[in-house]
């Protein structure tokens, strides 16, 4: 049966909301991607699979968890409504307990948040400007999968920004997301130059 579309603009909360409502133990990631999947294109999904890259991990933690967004990503480039995932990820599972808890932390943020988000310069969301969002999303997954040091933050806040941008059509965030890259490509530079300061500098010690 045909999935009723929603209206331009809809909530990201919305579509999240009912998540929350889950009577499952444990929820499998493709289970998830086709909760959120709907005619109003991959923003909800690309937010929902950026959600763990934003908590605090491990190292190398987020380079696992970033695995569904490098497949997921290209397939905006490619304007795929009913985006696909290979069966080994597909069925990874998260308990209904982390999955609440986690909503419970950022949904009143983020519905804040969108009280002054609305769409506007809609040309950046359209077919075209989604495209190109996606080549961003790309790049940031490849990062983010990456074991580049200090290179999580700034673009999982980037990936983020432009998921709920495409939900809402709102152009400006849209904009904001291009400009967390360039902060993100200051970031690493920052990061990978410590990096190489502190090898040197254990060199000359040992």
């Amino acid at each position: 049966m045909a999935r009723a579309a929603k209206p331009v603009g809809q909530s990201l909360v919305a579509s999240l909301r009912p998540l929350l409502h889950t009577r499952k133990a444990r929820l499998a990631v493709g289970e998830l991607m086709e909760q959120l999947e709907d005619a109003d294109g991959p923003g909800p999904v690309l937010f929902a699979l950026t959600l763990p890259v934003l908590l605090p991990m491990p190292p190398g933690v987020s380079m696992v968890l970033a695995l569904p967004l490098l497949i997921v990503a290209p397939q905006i480039v490619l304007g795929r409504r009913e985006l696909w995932m290979p069966k080994a990820l597909a069925s990874r599972t998260v308990t209904r307990q982390e999955l609440t808890k986690l909503l419970r932390r950022v949904l009143p943020l983020l519905e804040r948040f969108e009280k002054v988000v609305h769409p506007r310069l809609l040309f950046l969301t359209g077919r075209t400007g989604s495209r190109v969002v996606g080549v961003a999303c790309t790049l940031i997954a490849l990062v983010l999968v990456l074991p580049i040091p200090f290179a999580n933050l700034v673009p999982s806040v980037a990936l983020g920004v432009f998921a709920l941008g495409l939900t809402r059509r709102d152009g400006l965030l849209i904009l904001a997301g291009y400009g967390l890259i360039i902060l993100a490509v200051v970031v690493v530079a920052l990061g990978v130059h410590g990096a190489r300061i502190g090898l040197s500098e254990l060199h000359r010690l040992f």
